[in-house]
C-alpha cells in the first residue's frame, strides 16, 4: 500500500487549482521573456547541491542515489531533444519540471531504502513538499513555478486527468516522455549484464521466466501501456517497457524510442517461448512499424 503523504496531495491540489483558476490569464502570460529563457544553469547547480547534500546522509551505499543523479540529467537532455524539436511556449517549465521531477527521490530512498512508491510513498507528491521547502522556484515568474510543482505531482500517474489546462498537459507530458526514455536507458544497460540484477533497478522483481502476469501480457497483446503494479517478474517488465511507444506524446519522442534501441534491445531478450512468445513478436513487429513511419532512414 502506497504511504501518502496528506499535506502533499493537498499541495498538488492546490497547485492544479492555480493552474485551472488561471487558465484564462495563460495565453497573455505564457509568452514573455523569463518564460522562454531557457538557461536554468543556476538550477543545475542547485539541484547538484542539493543531491550532494542528501548523498552525504547516505551511510552504506550511495549507489542508487548516483543513479537518480545521472537520471535525472539524462532526463534533462531529453527533455531538451523534445522542446527543440516542437515550438513550445513553456519551454522553461518543460526543463525545469524535467529538472526536479525526481528531487524527492533521495529522501524517499533515504527514509524508505526503496524507490517502490507502491511500499513507501509517492514521489511525485513528496517533490512538491520538498520544492515548496527548499523555494528553487521562488523566483520564476508565477505561472512557470505553478507549472514546474503540478507537472512534478503529476508526473508519475498512471494516466493523466482529463481536461488539465494545455500548458500543463504540455508540460507534464514533455517530462512523462523524457523520463521513459532515460528509464528505457537504464534498464537497457542493466538488464544487458549479466545477473544477478540490482533488486533497486528491478524494483526487487524475480528474474524467473516461469513467473508471468497476465494482465502485462494482455495490456501488451491489446495495444495498451502496461501498469507497474501488475509486474510479477523482470520479463513484465520487459514487456511493460516496450509497450510504452503508445504512450509518448511528441515526434521527437517517438523518434527517439526507436532510433537509441534500448526497447528492441529490451525486447529481444524476452523468452522465445510461450507465453511471452507472441508477445514478443507483436512487440518487435510493432517497433518494426513506428521505425518505418518515424525514422524511415533508419528501417
Amino acid at each position: 500500500m502506497t504511504l501518502c503523504h496528506r499535506g502533499t496531495r493537498a499541495c498538488l491540489v492546490r497547485c492544479l487549482g492555480d493552474v485551472f483558476g488561471n487558465a484564462c490569464h495563460a495565453a497573455s502570460q505564457s509568452v514573455n521573456t523569463q518564460t522562454m529563457n531557457l538557461d536554468i544553469r543556476s538550477h543545475e547547480r542547485r539541484f547538484a547541491n542539493y543531491a550532494a547534500q542528501e548523498r552525504a546522509k547516505e551511510r552504506e551505499d550511495p549507489a542508487p542515489l548516483d543513479l537518480k543523479f545521472t537520471h535525472t540529467h539524462n532526463v534533462l537532455a531529453n527533455a531538451r531533444h523534445i522542446v527543440a524539436s516542437e515550438n513550445f511556449t513553456q519551454a522553461r517549465a518543460c526543463l525545469l519540471a524535467a529538472l526536479y521531477h525526481d528531487v524527492a527521490r533521495f529522501e524517499q530512498y533515504l527514509r524508505y531504502r526503496t524507490f517502490r512508491d507502491r511500499v513507501s510513498c509517492d514521489h511525485g507528491l513528496l517533490g512538491i513538499k520538498i520544492l515548496k521547502r527548499e523555494r528553487p522556484l521562488n523566483e520564476e515568474h508565477p505561472l512557470v513555478r505553478r507549472l514546474v510543482l503540478a507537472a512534478v505531482g503529476l508526473h508519475n500517474r498512471f494516466r493523466l486527468p482529463p481536461s488539465l489546462p494545455e500548458d500543463l498537459a504540455l508540460v507534464t507530458r514533455v517530462v512523462r516522455d523524457a523520463d521513459k526514455l532515460d528509464i528505457l536507458r537504464v534498464m537497457d544497460e542493466h538488464l544487458s549484464q549479466p545477473g544477478p540484477y540490482s533488486p533497486t533497478v528491478v524494483m526487487s522483481l524475480p528474474d524467473d521466466d516461469t513467473i508471468v502476469s497476465e494482465p502485462i501480457l494482455q495490456a501488451a497483446l491489446e495495444g495498451r501501456v502496461a501498469a507497474y503494479e501488475d509486474l510479477r517478474s523482470v520479463n513484465d517488465f520487459r514487456v511493460l517497457l516496450g509497450t510504452w511507444f503508445t504512450d509518448m506524446n511528441f515526434t521527437g519522442s517517438r523518434q527517439k524510442f526507436v532510433t537509441d534501441g534500448h526497447a528492441r534491445r529490451i525486447l529481444q531478450a524476452l523468452p522465445a517461448n510461450a507465453p511471452y512468445a507472441p508477445v514478443k513478436d507483436k512487440l518487435l513487429k510493432q517497433l518494426d512499424e513506428f521505425t518505418a513511419i518515424f525514422c524511415p532512414e533508419a528501417h
